[in-house]
């Protein structure tokens, strides 16, 4: 599924610079869904993996692909318009959207 990132600045929480993107896996973290009525954090948290197709308007913006980590992951939560949030450790770095189609 495609996705917009935005990542959050240093002085707003986040990270110095945003990961490279690139690689394998190019860059995996847990995500949280907005609309999830879960307690956070989950007892099983699930990983997403963010490759960056192209940075969209700024270094912080990107326009990505998002999938699971693992194959046995809730694949069926990568819905269009879905929000998330993006952690490392107890700190959330980026906020992201599916796009639909």
């Amino acid at each position: 599924m495609r996705a917009r990132i935005q990542w959050k600045r240093a002085e707003e929480g986040g990270r110095v610079k945003p990961p490279a993107g690139v690689g394998s896996p190019p860059y995996a973290t847990v995500a949280r869904f907005l609309d999830s009525d879960e307690a956070w954090p989950p007892e099983n948290a699930w990983s997403l993996v963010i490759e960056r197709i192209e940075e969209a308007s700024a270094e912080y913006e990107w326009l990505a692909e998002v999938r699971y980590l693992v194959a046995d992951a809730p694949h069926e939560e990568l819905r269009p318009e879905r929000e998330f949030e993006l952690y490392e450790g107890g700190k959330c770095v980026a906020i992201g959207r599916i796009l639909a189609g």
